[in-house]
């Protein structure tokens, strides 16, 4: 189908995909300087805040600048262009202010990192990976990138390294959105340590891949995949397995948090703790998760409150019990049943799609639920939200989509 007016020409397939998978990640795949991307994510419905954290801002936001960073640059020469790019994610942000986008190349940059500029509400400053996974961080003590700047995004890299965590944020409204956190066999002392540790009030975790973190295959109660340890913001669509501890971690002052369509599996001190040791854990969403053969599925422990709420969550084959909850607390339609994985090996060699006999399928809510999948397709598809990090297409549609490239195939 030709659409001169947008600058495109779509076969139908290409039609259907518009309508059926998220447009940020189609707009990200073909971010460049011809101005095309607006129109396209126009014409495909973009909207949200979702949208604009997935490197967007820089892509065609209104007064934003693109500068760039390659394992080949130079701090001292390089100006930040495209062709005489920055060597580092730290010098790099030190020299640019809100609204920018700095746009990482693949390659492997190791050290650790501290970024400290802010953005603002209305200009974040956006760090992504021009290639999803191809930027490959990798720490040597303390975290790998440790984030102190508020309105920060941090998209798509590939973290690793033996220091306390993955990604580590101090700074307010941070989203950390698209990263594979995986292999730091952090030491189990009470310091503790996780993949992606959300010291910061506002946080929006979505679409990581997380695991092995931790001395794993030993368990350790003080390192988690996901770590949030203050008030506000949520976590969608994650992946979080084969961690010493929990899978998604709520301690010290977590509160007011929104915790909607993660799978867990394989965390060997469960998959979901909501509590509190400062504070009050309450006014808490925890729905349409899948937390599978964990020791522990869901569980309320410390301080907690009674304005928690668990509904639709799938919860399955955890060892030791599959919900605990406190104060007289209650769950709602709760699935128990095997999510039925396309390929289920408990590693990262799996696939965590669901099946077409799923039980999570069209099981979910809508309520406080997220639009679009950790692949970036349209919920729903079926009649409801499905449960768990993806929203269920027949296989040969998924194929379609990745032979277009409107799905990633990292």
């Amino acid at each position: 189908m030709n659409l001169p007016w947008l600058g495109l020409n779509l076969s139908p397939i290409s039609l259907v995909c518009l309508v059926l998978v998220n447009p940020t990640l189609r707009a990200r795949n073909q971010r460049s300087d011809s101005g095309r991307n607006l129109p396209f994510a126009a014409m495909a419905g973009l909207s949200g805040s979702r949208d604009l954290a997935r490197g967007l801002v820089g892509a065609f936001g209104t007064g934003a600048l693109d500068y760039y960073v390659a394992a080949t640059g130079d701090d001292k020469s390089g100006d930040g262009s495209a062709s005489k790019p920055w060597a580092t994610i730290a010098h790099a942000a030190s020299m640019v202010g809100p609204g920018v986008t700095v746009h990482v190349a693949p390659g492997t940059y190791r050290g650790s990192t501290k970024t400290y500029t802010s953005g603002t509400s209305s200009a974040r400053i956006v760090f992504i990976s021009d290639t999803k996974w191809g930027s490959k961080l990798v720490g040597t003590r303390g975290s790998t990138w440790a984030n102190h700047g508020n309105y920060v995004d941090i998209v798509d890299f590939d973290v690793t390294g033996p220091g306390l965590n993955g990604i580590y944020t101090e700074g307010d409204s941070t989203r950390i959105i698209g990263n594979h956190v995986h292999d730091m066999p952090i030491p189990c002392t009470s310091t503790g340590g996780s993949g992606i540790n959300l010291n910061a009030s506002n946080a929006e975790v979505e679409g990581n891949y997380v695991h092995d973190i931790g001395p794993y295959p030993t368990h350790c109660q003080y390192v988690h995949g996901i770590y949030f340890l203050k008030t506000g913001g949520h976590a969608y669509n994650n992946i979080s397995f084969r961690n010493s501890g929990w899978g998604i971690h709520l301690w010290h002052s977590a509160s007011n948090l929104i915790i909607a369509n993660n799978t867990l599996f394989n965390n060997l001190s469960g998959g979901i703790i909501v509590g509190n040791n400062a504070t009050i854990a309450d006014h808490l969403v925890v729905n349409n998760n899948i937390s599978y053969n964990n020791k522990q599925g869901i569980k309320e422990e410390g301080n907690t409150g009674t304005y928690n709420i668990y509904r639709n969550n799938l919860v399955f084959q955890n060892s030791s019990s599959n919900f605990s909850l406190q104060h007289g607390n209650t769950a709602s339609g709760t699935v128990s049943a095997d999510p039925q994985f396309v390929n289920f090996t408990g590693d990262s060699t799996g696939d965590y799609h669901l099946q077409a006999g799923s039980p999570a399928i069209d099981a979910g809510t809508s309520e406080n639920a997220p639009t679009a999948d950790f692949d970036g397709v349209r919920r729903p598809q079926g009649t409801a939200w499905d449960i768990g990090a993806y929203e269920y297409i027949t296989s040969s549609l998924r194929s379609s989509f990745l032979k277009v490239g409107l799905l990633p195939n990292p």
